[in-house]
């Protein structure tokens, strides 16, 4: 990662913004399905390992084991909290392509 200059009230502003989200994060309640496939996907980013770290745990959507539709459906799905607005927003940025760009060919 490239070092880039950073005002100190932005870099406070950072480090507080990160708090929060460890915070959010390291409380989360997981009491569903759901819940832990959001609090798996704060900690991991990664559908795979979600995926992987279920079959190892023997986690299953009732008696079928975890598929990648259903984790995809959850994260992108209606946000029931603030930590799953978050990942779903990140999601979205990170997989769905910019729908501002118009690629035009003449």
């Amino acid at each position: 990662m490239p070092h880039k200059l950073i005002t100190l009230e932005k870099a406070k502003k950072e480090v507080e913004r990160l708090q929060n989200y460890i915070e959010l994060v390291e409380s989360y309640e997981v009491d569903t399905l759901d819940r832990w496939i959001i609090k798996m996907y704060a900690e991991t980013n990664s559908i795979k390992k979600i995926l992987e770290i279920a079959e190892n745990n023997s986690i299953k959507n009732g008696e079928l084991a975890l598929e990648r539709e259903y984790v995809t459906n959850v994260i992108n799905g209606k946000t029931r909290d603030e930590l799953h607005r978050i990942l779903r927003l990140g999601y979205r940025q990170k997989y769905k392509p910019n729908k501002r760009r118009s690629y035009r060919f003449y």
